[in-house]
């Protein structure tokens, strides 16, 4: 059941539209409707879940069935798709309205239980039954309850149709079961509760199976006949009224129940009576409660004999047990617990006191208001609080008056009472008497007001804050942030210019905030404030976290002596938001704040940490602060950091400080934390951090750690990993610019050695390395990697000067965009990072993530293929793609070449450049005898440039051409060509069930199996597809040509297809054999096999394209000749 449930959820969490796939004009066949619902699971939504069971729904008890046969074997099949639909199908037809759809699966279920040979489909199928089962599915479920592996599940659908019949299948099946059966029939029988069932069952109770006793008096209990109330009863003395293996004390109680909930009151309440006066033993007093329980349930307000009895006995957890019974018959019962009161102990007069509190019983005011001034402090707190609750507002006066003159617990049990009390009176009457009441009643009565958040007695608030007692002065002040308003601005600012500590000020500021006053408030009243406590607005202002008031405050620290200073920095380092971190960090950079550094770099350091921005940026960030050279103590907070950061930058710049024993030991421990966290780290500079860290740790742990690390090495992935591109030292391997590539193509080596020497001579001048940094001054051309690269992941900190305009060339192609965003001009406002020359695929940014002109910034690059992706500051400002070629946008991007940092005219400085090289597959070239046959390569796995349509869901994917169903992109893909005649070779790889097609002399809209020819690629041999008819299969001309099956190589590997279209006559080719040799001539003059209008028959040209069903596929070195 367990298994059906996390079904029923993964249906409704998940599922594509099937509807939506197929368009206005369903013209499928039967098999096909199925096998393409089964292909779609499972959903991504509630609605398209619905959708999908009306198409199922639309198959009819057929549909259900067949669907139901197709269910593999155990472990000869992946049934997973078929029960997602067949559990959700028996939960979609329960719902209201789908009552002849609920009957129709519970006969489809039947059915395929009696055909169904293996036995875990079987037990499957019996389980929908629970759902739609009805008297019908009797007769199939009967004889199953004599199979040891059937009859469980059997047994509990039978129980919940529970009809007559049901229950005699289950009555009859008892007398020859198996032992383990007897129980699973027994449970049954009392589940369903069949009075004939109990001769049956009460003859096991003397077997020496303890598990079938417990179920027969389990049973018996349930089905509760009068018979059975000796041997229950029996069985219960004989465990002793207390627990035993057999819960013959549970039943026994269960069986009273019910029997009261049957009618049969007198004959339960003998039992319930039995049962208090028998259990009178401690350890019986569970069994001893149970029974009072019993006999309030039976007998009401009449049972207040038996539980006052309970109250007065000395045992206060049945004491306890009996107030609580009778709760619902206080108020009619209120006599005689006013009564009882009289005679009873301190702690029970406490105890009856609360339940009548509790329970809010009004004639019972009068006695429990008597016992507020009780000499025992519990049962004068309880009086406090029971009158309070019966009486509410009624009782103030007399509450308030305790206050005057009560104990310190009485004055807080009153407090307690006012804060729980309904009803704005409550704050009208404290309010209207606080200012006459003693100090420790005030102090309680502000409480009260501020809990109750009393704005209309802000006043009354307002009026102690110049109070003589220090407490209640203190306790006004407190409750401000509660009460006061925007209303009450004027006077909190007066206050906060004369206030005498620094608590006070500190609660008039978050009053301040908490009323809700602005910026615009706050300023003018700052300005007219005398010197001495214009720094007392700043805390507001920080509160208040608005952009506007970030200057004021950096002003107030400018032209503010020592201690206005402190406390603007204060209010930076307090402040609502990240906001102010660039504040704090222009403070700490200013030498001549030398005394407010640490100060200022400590609230910089943990704002930054609290912040929400990406790890990246926050790197970037802890960078500014320990350019500073803070202390050590800072330094170590810089390096906790930057170890939350868990990227490759945050390794690099903890790996900086492993030298430095003042911060060694954290800077280890940020390397080896970030390295571990990250299994795909490698290379030689990875190994020698690690390998360093390992050297340096000490501690307890270090073994440990050690340990770790060595582990990690052994494991770590071959290859170079990050290597930097920059040394910061000098320019070597990198070069002036010669021309673009096109042209340095076409020059001979001569010509272009000569050309690079006048290049690098002039880079020199608009290029340079200084303190680390790799600098270009405005003057001269790009800077270019001696090195080309094709498929790469890139790491770079740029920062640029106002106006800057710069780029980063890939493969020699301009460009991820870097340029100042208040250029508004040339559009600048969208940000930094976008593919800035890009005319067909997208040119902008996704995202503004530049950081403020001056500062660094940093860039994640990843180019595979033809795409590329890019971070700016952590944030995804690229998401693949297409990168086209500006030097020729006739061809595709190149496959490699040099990397290129573009020169401007502005200044630019990069720092920590990086890059991996990742894995990249030749690109496939054409043999001789193809290349003589005049075929061309339109997907060499290196781009798509010869595509359009959906390149979001079909990307490149280590050479090849996949689709990804979910990457949230829409429709085919096809060539930007078309083609009339034709042969297209390709290789194809499956997945389990996969379902595609190749368009042929396709349009670019509509469907293009009709409006053009679909070629089916389909996973043959998946078992929802085994019903399809002929021409629904690999190869064929879908619903026009069968082809011949059983060609298809295993799902995993790679197959070889070519299809060869010319003019009328179509063949198709898989894995050397010839699957498909046919014409489409006659079908469409006279009409095709799936009798469906095919319109794309009649078209001499179109698009060739891949079309998509929901299935994830891989396609490779494909090609296309013209005939």
């Amino acid at each position: 059941m367990k298994k059906i449930l996390h079904i029923l959820i993964a249906l409704l969490v998940g599922w594509n539209s099937l509807a939506l796939a197929q368009g206005p004009s369903d013209q499928r066949a039967f098999h096909t409707k199925i096998a393409d619902v089964l292909a779609l699971m499972p959903a991504s939504n509630k609605e398209q879940f619905n959708t999908n069971m009306e198409a199922i729904a639309a198959l009819g008890q057929d549909g259900v069935t067949t669907i139901a046969g197709m269910l593999a074997p155990q472990g000869k099949g992946d049934n997973t798709q078929l029960q997602y639909a067949l559990a959700g199908y028996a939960y979609y037809v329960t719902q209201p309205g789908k009552e002849a759809k609920r009957k129709e699966a519970a006969a489809a279920f039947c059915k395929a239980i009696n055909k169904t040979t293996d036995p875990e489909n079987k037990v499957f199928l019996i389980t929908q039954l629970q759902t739609t089962g009805d008297n019908d599915a009797v007769s199939t479920l009967q004889p199953l309850l004599a199979a040891d592996r059937f009859c469980d599940p059997a047994a509990r659908v039978l129980v919940k149709i529970n009809t007559p019949a049901a229950q005699q299948a289950l009555l009859g099946a008892l007398s020859t079961a198996s032992a383990a059966n007897r129980i699973t029939l027994t449970e049954a029988l009392g589940d369903a509760r069949y009075t004939a069932a109990v001769p049956a069952i009460t003859a096991q109770l003397g077997n020496t199976d303890k598990k079938l006793v417990k179920v027969s008096q389990y049973a018996l209990a349930q089905i509760a006949d009068p018979s059975a109330a000796t041997v229950l009863g029996n069985g219960a003395a004989k465990a002793g009224y207390t627990y035993d293996v057999t819960d013959a004390t549970s039943s026994y109680l269960y069986y009273a129940g019910q029997l009261a909930a049957n009618g049969n009151k007198a004959a339960a309440q003998k039992i319930a009576e039995a049962l208090v006066k028998q259990c009178a033993a401690d350890a019986q007093v569970h069994t001893r409660t149970a029974g009072l329980k019993l006999l309030t349930d039976i007998l009401g307000e009449k049972s207040m004999l038996w539980v006052s009895q309970a109250v007065a006995g000395k045992n206060n957890e049945y004491r306890d047990a009996a107030l609580k019974f009778a709760a619902p018959f206080a108020a009619a019962t209120s006599v005689v617990w006013q009564t009882q009161l009289k005679k009873s102990s301190d702690d029970t007069k406490a105890a009856i006191i609360g339940m009548l509190g509790e329970n809010k019983v009004k004639s019972a005011l009068s006695t429990v208001s008597g016992y507020t001034k009780n000499g025992n402090e519990a049962v004068r707190l309880a009086a406090i609080a029971a009158a309070a609750r019966i009486g509410e507002t009624a009782t103030l006066p007399a509450l308030l008056d305790i206050m005057k003159t009560g104990s310190a617990a009485d004055i807080n049990a009153v407090k307690t009472a006012l804060r729980l009390m309904p009803g704005n009176e409550v704050v009208q009457q404290s309010g209207a008497v606080l200012a006459a009441m003693p100090a420790p009643a005030q102090t309680a009565l502000l409480e009260v007001l501020a809990a109750r958040k009393a704005d209309s007695r802000v006043n009354d608030v307002l009026a102690l804050t110049t109070s003589n007692n220090a407490d209640v002065k203190a306790a006004a002040m407190a409750a401000l942030k509660d009460v006061a308003s925007k209303n009450n601005t004027p006077a909190l600012f007066a206050l906060l210019n004369n206030a005498g500590s620094q608590q006070e000020i500190n609660h008039i500021q978050t009053a301040l905030i908490n009323a809700g006053a602005t910026s615009d408030d706050v300023l003018p009243l700052m300005k007219q404030a005398s010197a001495a406590n214009q720094s007392r607005y700043l805390g507001v202002l920080a509160g208040i976290g608005q952009p506007s008031a970030l200057e004021p405050v950096m002003n107030a620290f400018t032209t503010g002596n020592a201690a206005t200073k402190k406390e603007a920095i204060a209010a930076l380092v307090d402040w609502k938001n990240a906001a102010a971190a660039p504040a704090l960090l222009k403070i700490a950079r200013d030498p001549a704040n030398s005394d407010y550094r640490e100060q200022a770099l400590a609230g910089y350091i943990a704002l930054t940490k609290k912040s929400g921005y990406p790890a990246e940026q926050k790197v970037l960030m802890l960078r500014n602060a320990m350019e500073l050279n803070p202390s050590a103590p800072l330094q170590n907070q810089i390096l906790s950091g930057v170890e939350q950061c868990k990227t490759f930058p945050a390794l690099l710049f903890a790996g900086e400080y492993l030298d430095n024993s003042a911060v060694q030991q954290n800077a280890a421990m940020a390397v080896m934390n970030i390295a571990l966290a990250n299994k795909s780290y490698n290379g030689a500079l990875v190994r020698q951090l690690l390998e360093k860290t390992s050297n340096v740790l000490k501690g307890g742990d270090a073994d440990y750690q050690r340990q770790s690390i060595r582990k990690y090495l052994a494991e770590m992935p071959a290859g170079d990993g990050f290597v930097a591109m920059f040394n910061g030292k000098d320019l070597s391997g990198w070069k002036g610019l010669v021309e673009n590539p096109v042209a340095r193509a076409k020059m001979d080596a001569k010509t272009l050695a000569k050309a690079q020497d006048k290049a690098n001579e002039a880079m020199r001048k608009g290029w340079s390395v200084k303190d680390g940094l790799l600098i270009f001054n405005g003057q001269g051309d790009n800077l270019c990697t001696e090195k080309k690269y094709g498929d790469f992941e890139m790491l770079v900190d740029w920062k640029i000067t106002a106006n800057g305009d710069a780029g980063i060339y890939l493969r020699g192609s301009p460009q991820v965009q870097i340029w100042d965003t208040s250029r508004i001009d040339v559009g600048a406002q969208v940000g930094s990072g976008g593919l800035y020359n890009n005319q067909q695929n997208e040119s902008k940014p996704l995202k503004l993530a530049d950081n403020a002109i001056g500062e660094w910034n940093h860039f994640r690059i990843i180019m595979k293929g033809d795409r590329v992706t890019v971070y700016l500051n952590g944030v995804q400002v690229t998401d693949n793609t297409i990168l086209e070629n500006y030097w020729d946008r006739g061809l595709p991007i190149f496959p490699e070449e040099q990397i290129e940092l573009q020169a401007h005219g502005t200044y630019v400085a990069y720092r920590n450049l990086y890059i991996k090289e990742l894995p990249r597959v030749k690109p496939y070239v054409l043999n001789d005898e193809e290349k003589k046959a005049g075929y061309k390569v339109i997907f060499d796995g290196t781009n798509m440039h010869e595509w359009t349509g959906n390149t979001k869901d079909y990307v490149i994917d280590n050479g090849d051409l996949v689709i990804y169903p979910t990457n949230g992109g829409h429709g085919n893909l096809y060539t930007k060509k078309e083609y009339r005649n034709f042969s297209f070779r390709f290789e194809f790889q499956l997945t389990p069930g996969a379902n595609n097609g190749l368009g042929v002399r396709a349009p670019l809209t509509g469907d293009a199996a009709y409006e053009g020819m679909e070629l089916q690629i389909l996973d043959n041999e998946a078992d929802i597809y085994k019903d399809l008819h002929v021409y629904q299969y690999h190869g064929s001309v879908y619903g026009v040509i069968p082809a011949k099956r059983g060609y298809l190589k295993p799902v995993g590997e790679w197959n070889y297809e070519e299809a060869i279209v010319e003019g009328t006559h179509i063949k198709v080719i898989l894995n050397g054999t010839v699957i498909l040799d046919g014409d489409i001539a006659e079908a469409r003059e006279k009409g095709t096999l799936d009798h469906k209008q095919h319109p794309g028959l009649k078209n001499e040209t179109g698009h060739i394209g891949f079309l998509g069903h929901g299935s994830i596929v891989r396609f490779r070195n494909i090609r296309v000749k013209e005939l």
